[in-house]
């Protein structure tokens, strides 16, 4: 019968926990283009709002020490700072340095770097985490190194209702723990006590990772996160038409045809010059060749008739007297 009583009782404070450990849903992302969006206006009586130090305060509620009320418990907002932009500087390589400078002295660290192209195309993105209460000075300082700003994107998540639910749910396992540890001290038989010690090692499961969330949830809040994008000053366009007449450019470019014809020819010779015992030997076959040809195709001369005698001289004739 005690038996029974006990896992009764087991049974009802694990139901207990499991109903107030359902996780809430995370509230959606809130993103600008600007600047964060304008805090609410002052809530109506009996409601919960922000004071000036950002705790959340209830507007109807008694001050503390009223008859019959309680002081409210104050909670401070959590919210998760995110910031994107894009600038045009006039030296890259530069303009990372200085933001490595400036996150150093502001308490932050480097998460990425990453760098795409080289010389007047060199792109550089960086990733980096400062405190949260140096989120405005880190977002000014970076801007004031732009040449430009292409965009610029904030953004804020609220996750003060996650972790005070998951507060609320911590305690609740924290009392199920303590219950759970008084019945394993009562336990009398080996069954009751393997029962028991399941059921704690469970809850104790879930007290770590209400816990892990919590711490992580305070992390992300305590520190911003804020990626930048560099990219250079696009060169100023040129004041000549390229596919006007440029007379240095054709200058140019017939030197270098010069060079290139020299070039061809010096080795046109030394090819000559290597094969020059077969072209040689060649032409001296066409050339003995030809002239056999022409040799053989001449028709032969007539022989040569023999010289005519001279005419005989007549005898000369006495003069009459």
């Amino acid at each position: 019968m005690k038996q029974r009583m006990i896992l009764v009782l087991l049974l009802v404070l694990l139901g207990l926990s499991a109903c107030g450990g359902a996780a809430p849903a995370a509230p959606p992302n809130v993103t600008s283009s600007q600047e964060f969006a304008p805090a609410p206006e002052a809530p109506p009586s009996g409601a919960t709002g922000l004071d000036a130090s950002g705790k959340t305060t209830n507007a109807g509620a008694p001050a503390a020490g009223e008859p019959g009320q309680s002081a409210p418990a104050d909670v401070q907002r959590l919210v998760i700072k995110t910031a994107s932009l894009t600038l045009q500087v006039e030296n890259v390589r530069d303009t990372e340095t200085a933001i490595r400078n400036r996150v150093s002295e502001l308490n932050g660290y480097i998460v990425m770097v990453q760098s795409n192209g080289s010389d007047n195309d060199l792109v550089i993105d960086m990733t980096f985490r400062v405190p949260a209460d140096q989120f405005d000075t880190a977002l000014n300082g970076v801007q004031g190194l732009a040449k430009k700003v292409l965009s610029r994107t904030l953004g804020g998540e609220d996750v003060t209702e996650e972790f005070v639910d998951l507060d609320s749910r911590l305690r609740t396992l924290e009392a199920t723990r303590d219950r759970l540890l008084d019945l394993l001290a009562k336990a009398d038989t080996v069954e009751s006590a393997l029962a028991i010690n399941q059921a704690l090692t469970d809850v104790q499961g879930q007290v770590e990772q209400v816990q892990g969330r919590m711490k992580y949830l305070k992390q992300s809040a305590a520190l911003s996160t804020i990626s930048v994008s560099l990219r250079p000053v696009p060169p100023l366009p040129s004041l000549i038409d390229e596919d006007s007449w440029q007379p240095l450019r054709v200058g140019a470019k017939a030197l270098r045809d010069l060079i290139e014809f020299g070039q061809g020819l010096v080795e046109l010779l030394i090819v000559l010059a290597i094969w020059l015992p077969v072209w040689g030997t060649i032409l001296l076959l066409l050339r003995w060749g030809w002239r056999k040809i022409r040799g053989s195709g001449k028709p032969k001369a007539p022989p040569a008739a023999p010289p005519a005698a001279p005419p005989a001289t007549p005898p000369a004739t006495p003069n009459a007297e």
